[in-house]
């Protein structure tokens, strides 16, 4: 079998087999790019270079190793691949001894196999929007992207200034589109911001899949030119019920909510190990993604970089404020940390608001545990972790992989009727 997979970079289609697949995930690139003979003098008459082609596919495909970045590879790899081949894509997980095994297959033929922990395997499931902790899973490589939904050039062209309701003083929104309206240089100011961000993520696929960003486009033919514009994904709304965290928690189930807190947890593993901060993590700007089925997948994204640091030099010395945010309660200041947990009233919007690992955990807390005190250990447990494990990216994975297994059994704990 041989699966057609068309690279965005080139917005050309070519063949890869298994082989050829298995050989993209081994890390060796003159072994998973090398052309026989034929092929390459083909390559002379090609517009488009299949070895261009082969290059690109690996370099997008082994940024890094093991389990956590083989996932992101392989689900590069199905994204790529043409509709009708992308359900060939499938990862099954299954117990092996004291750790678990993952085999990423291509039609089911296994194309990788990489032995993993168990608070790796929970990472994974958590990416897929699934339930941690299960023992055997075979499910088809999907992320939120094959839910998108695109924006017809019609219902562009009917956009009007006076369509642009919700939003702040600095952005108005419409939902129908996506489209935001900025109507003063902050807004503006946060368009070109986030801009920058997903130029700096394009080559970060952990960082694509955890981020939205506002993505700065022209003037829509019916709207002022005075104002600057930008767009952000949708949805397909008949499979995917998308909501701010604070609105989503009411309904989640135990098993969506131990999903949720996996990928809180592993999107500032993204963000730390991508020179990221985001530094203002509040309910409102984590958007909860879910499927329209019975106890569905969900699929959580960080909005609103406003206040973002990222690339080496403006990441150092917010290196830990994402961590330090959601498990010990820290703004980016004394003043705001003083404000939020002193001044602000327990039942205040402002509380409501912020600390959303707490409020997971206190959502289900039936044991009335000071979920304070049990974060706080798991967030300096992390923070030590990481200064041993200095720029080691292994070990730097499975820092924060303890930390979401840590977090993990205080949500099983808390929940536990007395």
């Amino acid at each position: 079998m041989s699966t057609s997979i068309s690279l965005d970079t080139r917005q050309t289609a070519f063949s890869l087999s298994n082989e050829r697949v298995s050989r993209m995930m081994s890390g060796d690139k003159q072994t998973a790019t090398h052309m026989g003979l034929w092929d390459k003098i083909k390559d002379l008459f090609r517009t488009e270079k299949k070895q261009q082609a082969l290059d690109t596919l690996f370099e997008l495909t082994n940024t890094w190793r093991g389990p956590s970045q083989s996932f992101y590879a392989f689900n590069q790899l199905a994204r790529m691949a043409t509709p009708n081949n992308r359900t060939l894509f499938t990862m099954a997980v299954s117990p092996e001894q004291a750790d678990y095994r993952i085999n990423y297959c291509i039609n089911g033929h296994v194309v990788k196999t990489e032995q993993m922990s168990p608070a790796a395997r929970d990472m994974i499931l958590a990416r897929l929007g699934l339930p941690t902790g299960a023992e055997h899973v075979q499910t088809q490589a999907v992320s939120l992207e094959d839910y998108r939904r695109e924006v017809s050039p019609e219902q562009m062209q009917q956009l009007k200034d006076g369509d642009f309701g919700a939003g702040g003083v600095h952005k108005r929104f419409h939902a129908g589109t996506g489209v935001l309206q900025a109507r003063d240089d902050i807004g503006r100011e946060d368009f070109v911001r986030e801009n920058r961000l997903q130029q700096y993520a394009e080559s970060h696929a952990d960082l694509q899949h955890y981020i939205s960003t506002q993505q700065q486009i022209d003037a829509p033919q019916g709207v002022s030119g005075k104002f600057a514009y930008a767009q952000v994904p949708l949805y397909d709304q008949d499979q995917i019920t998308s909501r701010e965290l604070d609105q989503a928690l009411p309904t989640l189930s135990p098993n969506q909510a131990k999903s949720v807190a996996a990928q809180l947890v592993d999107m500032a593993r993204a963000f730390y190990c991508k020179q990221l901060s985001h530094r203002d993590l509040h309910m409102q700007n984590l958007l909860v993604h879910e499927e329209r089925k019975e106890d569905g997948a969900v699929f959580l994204k960080a909005i609103d970089f406003g206040r973002a640091k990222f690339g080496a030099a403006e990441f150092e010395a917010e290196r830990f404020n994402d961590i330090d945010y959601l498990f010990d309660r820290q703004g980016c200041s004394l003043a705001e940390t003083v404000g939020r947990n002193y001044l602000a009233g327990k039942d205040s919007a402002v509380a409501r608001k912020h600390y959303p690992l707490h409020k997971l955990l206190e959502r289900f807390n039936h044991r009335g545990a000071d979920v304070t005190e049990t974060l706080s250990g798991i967030g300096a447990r992390l923070k030590a972790d990481l200064q041993m494990a200095g720029d080691d990216p292994v070990r730097i994975d499975q820092a924060f992989e303890c930390a979401s297994g840590e977090v993990q059994m205080a949500l099983g704990w808390v929940a536990r009727p007395q």
